[in-house]
């Protein structure tokens, strides 16, 4: 597939001196309203605007009530332009570690589920990565019951942003430590989706930039970015295996079976595979995850799991000449024969790349592009197969 490539090629191509965290996020920013459209005009930016407005006046900009208006300017191409400065705040080294990473989640998470592009949506997904190794995430993310409401994250933010200017002001006494305490609390136990997270990670920026609070409390709000960060980008990922492009859906499955291994893997094959014929067990295990069913005409999140399974070979677990090891082993190789051979069904270039992974799952003993050469070699290891299963029940 080329977009992977041209993607690639973009991102390798960027050079971080085009335009700096601060720059790329207020152009980002600019270019995505608060109703998820892209804006044809805007305040947008570049690095000597950016210097020129800033100068020496950072301390002003954290404690001022308002902010300086912009002179908006002319978007011709939305789609372009958010593509550009995306790639750039993804190389982007300005700034301080917590405060551009708080950043680049703030707008990646943004862009990765609400922008109109799909490019720029898979674009954003595909930059995620590096912050969800970073943050470790455990990839368990089900959804948000009730995210808190507009009203409720406004008095939390506007509190703690409050708490924060007068500490960043003057030096604390024990009322105004126990009023940032409250007011942190108060953020930390709110339920935030990907648009309330965004709005909290950009009320803490400011005060992770500079050198304004005192150590302690500057950890804290530090630790509390992180927090929302992981939420963040666990949403993130989680929306993308629902996106209704398939071009976002195979990235964020591909990236996701890479960061969690082995399981993920395996419910991710269930969801691309008719699963009348795999054990009761198996589908009761490997549903972690949560992952939807997949379209089974859409040959890109397809060969993305095929090749996963090509790159890595089998699961540990499907490596164990156990009983339930080998009834794994059987349902992978019976699911990617039944891509292989469908051709009703799935996409001539998803079954190509499953014959690539039988292929690799079986060390190059048979090495072919057309079914039925797949089809004789399963009549022929089959009974041996069931032979283990039985011998290994017995024993």
């Amino acid at each position: 597939m080329l977009r992977p490539v041209l993607i690639a090629a973009a991102l390798a191509a960027s050079l971080s001196g085009c335009r700096g965290t601060s720059v790329a996020t207020q152009n980002l920013d600019a270019v995505l309203s608060s109703t998820d459209n892209f804006r044809y005009r805007g305040a947008t930016t570049n690095q000597w605007k950016d210097l020129m407005d800033l100068g020496f006046n950072s301390l002003r900009s954290v404690v001022s009530a308002e902010e300086k208006a912009r002179t908006e300017q002319n978007i011709p191409d939305p789609t372009e332009f958010a593509f550009e400065n995306l790639v750039d705040l993804s190389a982007s080294t300005q700034g301080p570690t917590l405060w551009r990473h708080n950043e680049q989640v703030r707008v990646l998470a943004r862009f990765a589920v609400y922008a109109p592009s799909q490019l720029c949506r898979e674009l954003a997904i595909r930059q995620l990565r590096v912050h969800a190794e970073r943050l470790e995430l455990d990839g368990t993310f089900s959804g948000l019951e009730q995210a808190a409401s507009a009203a409720e994250l406004i008095e939390a933010v506007d509190g703690l942003t409050d708490a924060l200017r007068t500490a960043s002001r003057r030096r604390l006494d024990d009322t105004a430590r126990a009023d940032f305490a409250a007011a942190i609390t108060l953020v930390e136990e709110l339920e935030v989706d990907v648009q309330g997270g965004a709005r909290l990670l950009g009320a803490l920026g400011p005060f992770l930039k500079g050198r304004l609070l005192p150590t302690d409390l500057r950890q804290r709000v530090a630790a509390l970015s992180l927090e929302v960060q992981r939420r963040l980008v666990a949403e993130a990922y989680w929306r993308g295996v629902r996106d209704t492009s398939a071009f976002v859906r195979a990235s964020a499955l591909s990236i996701s079976m890479a960061l969690h291994g082995d399981p993920y893997r395996i419910e991710a094959l269930l969801t691309v595979i008719p699963t009348e014929a795999v054990e009761p067990w198996i589908t009761e295990r490997y549903r972690t995850f949560d992952l939807p069913a997949q379209p089974l005409e859409d040959a890109g999140v397809l060969i993305a799991v095929a090749q996963a399974f090509e790159a890595e070979g089998l699961p540990l677990a499907a490596r164990r000449d156990t009983v339930e090891g080998l009834q794994l082993r059987a349902a992978i190789v019976v699911g990617f024969l039944q891509v292989a051979a469908t051709d009703l069904l799935y996409p001539r270039r998803a079954r190509h790349a499953a014959m690539d992974t039988l292929g690799a799952l079986t060390s190059g003993e048979v090495v072919s592009l057309r079914p039925e050469v797949w089809e004789r070699w399963w009549l022929g290891v089959r009974p041996e197969l069931e032979d283990q299963i039985r011998a290994a029940t017995d024993g």
